[in-house]
């Protein structure tokens, strides 16, 4: 087939193509409206020396916290931080559930986590949010070395406090829809193309057997099948257009 083959055959099918792309549209909306919406809520927490610390040794302490700084983010989905968090936000699930809903990441060349919760429930992935940034605080602080062992003091504090998010993150309307009418078309533009390259290997077939000298019985117009006149009007127009 060749390239205007393939045109022919979506513009004869054009109305089938609209119709399987109207309904893919509603599909689309209607899984979308059935998806249970879910929230993202995010926390952060900046990472810094000690007030204490001498001008001489911010060289060290800087190379010391890039190392901690992922140490902390990997802390705030254990346990240790994860428990209080889960009684202190009411939470009617345990710490198990919560890890699967929370991510700490550390942007690069920055001391900051950013910590993110995933819920159904919008006010409650802020409060989960907060409760997982206010442990970690407290889990590090009670981690933290002694001056006196000599590694250097850091300090942990929350720089930005979750707040109720008002839109869900999912499920994405506009691409639940773009997807179900994409889907709709090109299941449309197929059948279309199906069905003009099977219409056209008959028609080859017939007149291969017509030139080949067997006999062929007439088919009276009144017996065709609805609509083949104007497929093979439509053929005859295409091969005019090639010639």
């Amino acid at each position: 087939m060749e390239p205007i083959d393939y045109l022919v055959a979506v513009w004869r099918h054009r109305f089938v193509i609209i119709v399987l792309t109207v309904l893919g549209l509603g599909a689309g909306l209607l899984v979308a409206n059935n998806t249970t919406a879910t929230y993202q809520a995010g926390s952060s927490v900046l990472l810094t020396p000690s007030p204490g610390v001498a001008n001489n040794e911010l060289g060290e302490v800087g190379n010391y916290m890039n190392y901690q700084i992922h140490s902390y983010a990997e802390l705030a989905s254990s346990r240790v931080v994860l428990d209080p968090a889960v009684r202190d936000a009411d939470l009617p699930y345990g710490a198990d559930v919560l890890a699967e809903q929370i991510s700490a990441q550390v942007p690069v060349n920055t001391s900051v986590i950013n910590i993110s919760v995933t819920d159904t429930d919008p006010a409650r992935a802020a409060r989960v949010a907060n409760a997982v940034a206010e442990n970690l605080v407290t889990a590090v602080e009670d981690a933290a070395p002694e001056p006196s062992e000599g590694a250097p003091s850091l300090e942990l504090r929350t720089v930005a406090e979750a707040s109720t998010p008002q839109v869900p993150v999912s499920p994405r309307v506009p691409l639940y829809l773009a997807g179900g009418a994409a889907l709709g078309f090109f299941l449309g533009a197929l059948f279309g193309l199906a069905r003009f390259a099977l219409l056209r290997s008959r028609r080859l077939a017939e007149a291969s057997t017509s030139t080949s000298g067997s006999p062929r019985r007439a088919v009276p117009a009144a017996d065709a099948p609805r609509g083949a006149d104007r497929e093979m009007e439509a053929d005859r127009e295409m091969e005019a257009v090639h010639s």
